[in-house]
C-alpha cells in the first residue's frame, strides 16, 4: 500500500483564480448589462441620470460619465506691450485665449471681470519701438 493522500470524491475543487470561479462571469455580465441598460435608458431620456447613478451606486458600480460645464475663476498675470490699458487688456486676452485653445476640450474664455482687475502701467518697451510705428503717422489728436 502506498501513502497517497485521501481525497473526498464529493468535494468540489476550489478555483484558484476568482475570474474562473463559477458564477463570476455571470455576475460580471449582469453588472455590465445593468450599467448598459441604465445608460441606454438615460440616453433615450427615459430615466434621469441622477436616478440612474444612484441605482449604480447601490449596485457598487461606477456612475455614468456625464458632460460638465465648469466655471473656474483664474487670475492671469500677463506682461504685454500696449499704448493704453484697454489695448493692454485686449492684447492680454488674445494671448491667453491663444494659449488655451490647444486644450483637448472646448474652452470658452469669458472676459466679464475687467472692472474687477487692473492693469499696472510700466516703463517704456524699447524693444517694441520700430520704424514702422513712426511711419504710421501721427496718433489721435
Amino acid at each position: 500500500m502506498t501513502d497517497e493522500p485521501r481525497t473526498d470524491p464529493t468535494a468540489t475543487a476550489e478555483p484558484t483564480d476568482r475570474a474562473t470561479a463559477p458564477g463570476e462571469n455571470e455576475l460580471r455580465r449582469l453588472r455590465r448589462l445593468i450599467r448598459e441598460q441604465l445608460a441606454g435608458a438615460v440616453g433615450e431620456d427615459r430615466l434621469d441620470i441622477d436616478l440612474a447613478n444612484g441605482m449604480l451606486t447601490v449596485f457598487a458600480l461606477p456612475e455614468l460619465p456625464r458632460r460638465w460645464t465648469v466655471r473656474v475663476g483664474l487670475t492671469f498675470v500677463c506682461e504685454v506691450t500696449a499704448g493704453t490699458d484697454h489695448e493692454a487688456f485686449d492684447t492680454a486676452e488674445d494671448a491667453i485665449a491663444a494659449a488655451v485653445t490647444d486644450a483637448g476640450c472646448p474652452i470658452d474664455v469669458d472676459w466679464d471681470s475687467r472692472e474687477q482687475v487692473y492693469a499696472t502701467p510700466g516703463d517704456i518697451d524699447l524693444h517694441a519701438l520700430d520704424n514702422n510705428a513712426l511711419d504710421a503717422g501721427p496718433g489721435p489728436a
